[in-house]
């Protein structure tokens, strides 16, 4: 199958809100929620296109987990008493999917928080299934430039999401804290999600070449071109003392290309 990159004919990303009260996926934001330092914000276009690039997926309900060290607990949503945790399924979920799921799915409601093998690992779905368009992927990870948690932490994963789909979105963490409530706000997003086409990271991708110091390579050639020296002229800020610093020609080129697009 060769690639399809006409990017202009549908999602490249369908999420299925399939949990009623879940909230929708909001676009990642080039400021980080406000946290980005304003100096960073104005002139590091790297820092805001990593930012913006995806968008944020939130917990689909308050969530409360303890850690002793080797059992997770959670507080239950209906009984709000804090509960041994194997799995756990969003209140009423069970009998809303059962209703509308096909004969051979029911019964099968993904839960919402389940107890890896793994101790202190714990698996939180989002409320969503996600889908992409042919050789497209999504690379699920904590939030981009946002400070993360000191009580519990975000793994990766990148999911080949156009061969097996729609999947349960949910995110892997790890927790670090013990014998205290860890709150997770399901007002605050939790991981980011980042559509990749396949030829961006398979093995392809990894192929590069390496040149040596910037004098003269075992051929004669230089390492640095004049080419590479005006590409490099290009992608520095040379300051100016007693002036307020402007942003350099990779940033002013960057956005007036993106505005562009948009």
């Amino acid at each position: 199958m060769q690639p399809d990159n006409n990017y202009e004919d549908g999602p490249t990303v369908t999420f299925h809100s399939v949990y009623p009260a879940a909230i929708p996926p909001m676009r990642a934001d080039k400021a980080a929620l406000g946290t980005m330092p304003t100096m960073a914000f104005r002139h590091c276009e790297p820092m805001r296109t990593a930012s913006s690039f995806g968008w944020y997926i939130f917990p689909p309900e308050d969530i409360s987990l303890k850690w002793n060290g080797a059992d997770v607990s959670y507080l239950d949503l209906e009984t709000q008493e804090w509960t041994p945790l194997s799995q756990a399924y969003l209140p009423g979920f069970s009998d809303y999917w059962d209703e509308h799921a096909p004969e051979d799915i029911k019964g099968l409601a993904p839960p919402y928080l389940s107890v890896l093998p793994m101790r202190g690992f714990v698996q939180i779905w989002s409320g969503l299934l996600c889908a992409t368009r042919a050789d497209w992927s999504v690379l699920i990870r904590p939030l981009a430039n946002i400070r993360a948690s000191h009580q519990f932490s975000c793994f990766e994963g990148l999911l080949e999401s156009d061969r097996f789909q729609p999947f349960p979105l949910f995110i892997n963490i790890q927790l670090l804290a013990t014998d205290v409530p860890i709150n997770i706000l399901k007002v605050m997003p939790l991981f980011q999600v980042q559509p990749l086409i396949r030829n961006t990271y398979g093995e392809r991708a990894h192929k590069f070449a390496e040149r040596d110091g910037l004098g003269l390579m075992p051929n004669g050639e230089p390492a640095m071109t004049a080419e590479d020296w005006v590409g490099y002229r290009k992608t520095i800020r040379v300051e100016v003392p007693n002036e307020a610093p402007e942003s350099g020609q990779y940033t002013a080129a960057t956005r007036k290309r993106t505005k562009h697009e948009e």
